[in-house]
């Protein structure tokens, strides 16, 4: 069990595991139910396995941006232009109206890779204890599986690297749980229709 947002835990990343006094019937399943930490990093077979509860992919979010002219949607550079050209075309690129847009929860999952750091906008925007030594949200290897839970939709793919990245949506929004097989990490969206 990761804990989340509203969980009975720490507030502050890394959050504490739930602690066993809140599930008593479940406390005697230990083989079925883990209590992890969030972010919760673990080695399960051969495969590293790396999730969070996705509070750092909606925070990263909310700083990046991919700017869109309104014409054909080409993506522009976030001063609006390019360098080189003739002055009247950056007018007119200037006069276009444009769109900010956030980027999906799987590219922001990507760049929290590809920054090799989990929480990248801790402690500024995310809670996150302050680290002087030691970081403890730098990713020292690199996950087989690293996945995002409370996200809007599902999405997932590989990266060149072979790292299977998985957007999970929340449970409670959509009714859809995934399955990873952890041999080949292939998924499978399983939903859930209301009794």
């Amino acid at each position: 069990y990761l804990p989340g947002r509203h969980d009975p835990t720490t507030a502050v990343w890394p959050q504490r595991p739930i602690h066993p006094c809140l599930l008593p019937q479940s406390s005697t399943y230990e083989r079925m139910l883990r209590r992890t930490p969030n972010p919760y990093e673990a080695k399960v077979g051969d495969k590293v396995v790396l999730g969070t509860d996705g509070r750092n992919v909606a925070d990263l979010r909310r700083y990046m941006a991919t700017v869109v002219t309104e014409d054909d949607n080409a993506k522009m550079d976030v001063d609006g232009g390019e360098e080189d050209g003739d002055a009247d075309e950056k007018e007119e690129k200037e006069e276009q109206p444009i769109t900010v847009n956030p980027p999906s929860a799987l590219e922001t999952l990507e760049a929290t890779l590809r920054f090799a750091h989990v929480a990248p906008t801790g402690p500024d925007s995310l809670p996150t204890y302050p680290a002087f030594e030691d970081d403890p949200f730098v990713m020292d290897v690199r996950p087989d599986l690293y996945f995002a839970g409370n996200c809007a939709e599902y999405e997932t793919k590989v990266t060149e690297h072979g790292t299977r990245l998985v957007c999970v949506p929340s449970f409670d929004a959509t009714g859809k749980a995934v399955l990873v097989n952890l041999r080949t990490l292939d998924c499978e969206v399983i939903g859930f229709a209301d009794a």
